[in-house]
């Protein structure tokens, strides 16, 4: 990837995904669907706990949705099948967030998800960890660009209030495009941070080695 930038990588994993509008909008449906339990709970005034725990299918489908968009991001085809590949450890961490709000302090548990979540899904995908290999790896990426990270919930809190204000219709479009444009951004700071580390093998063995050389020289006089 030539430009790293953040506008150019936002808008080119949404033209990847508009190249895939059809499938796209598939797994959007299933997204939604999945919601499904979590909205009869809370229609029905089911007790919060219970309300919580239904968040749990739409974690699992993120996380197959993910593994659905990082060829879209990487601009290969994808599948539908792609979305059975789901991670329940990962999907248990996240909805794991939701139980935590019944605590006064759940607020925290819950930002972090929003600033690392979208990462930890898509590196999790790109690079093809699982669980607690996953959430690592987002916590990394959102603490190398916090201000990445941050644009990222921003973009994924304006994405549920469009949702929400068109009655649904948005939602088809929103987790998947914006886990498109995760898995673009992971790719991206992926490869820097790749580059950045073999540049700094190469320097340390450079270094060792003029060391040595300096010590035989050293050693020869």
């Amino acid at each position: 990837m030539e430009n790293l930038t953040l506008p150019a990588l936002t808008w080119s994993g949404a033209t990847a995904f508009w190249h895939e509008l059809p499938r796209t909008l598939t797994a959007g449906l299933v997204c939604v669907l999945s919601a499904a339990p979590l909205a009869a709970a809370l229609l029905t005034g089911a007790p919060r706990a219970l309300a919580f725990a239904a968040v749990l299918p739409i974690a699992l489908t993120l996380t197959g949705l993910a593994a659905f968009t990082a060829p879209i991001a990487r601009g290969d085809g994808t599948t539908l099948a792609a979305l059975s590949r789901v991670d329940p450890v990962l999907a248990l961490l996240l909805s794991a967030a939701g139980l935590a709000l019944l605590a006064p302090w759940g607020v925290v548990p819950a930002a972090a998800v929003l600033l690392v979540g979208p990462y930890a899904l898509a590196y999790g995908a790109v690079r093809g960890r699982r669980g607690l290999a996953a959430a690592r790896g987002g916590v990394i990426l959102a603490a190398y660009r916090p201000a990445w990270a941050l644009t990222l919930t921003a973009l994924t809190v304006l994405g549920a209030f469009a949702a929400a204000a068109s009655a649904g219709v948005l939602a088809l479009v929103v987790a998947p495009l914006l886990l498109t444009i995760a898995a673009r951004q992971t790719t991206a700071l992926l490869t820097e941070i790749d580059a950045l580390q073999t540049g700094a093998a190469r320097t340390g063995a450079a270094r060792t080695g003029a060391a040595r050389t300096g010590a035989a020289q050293g050693g020869a006089r």
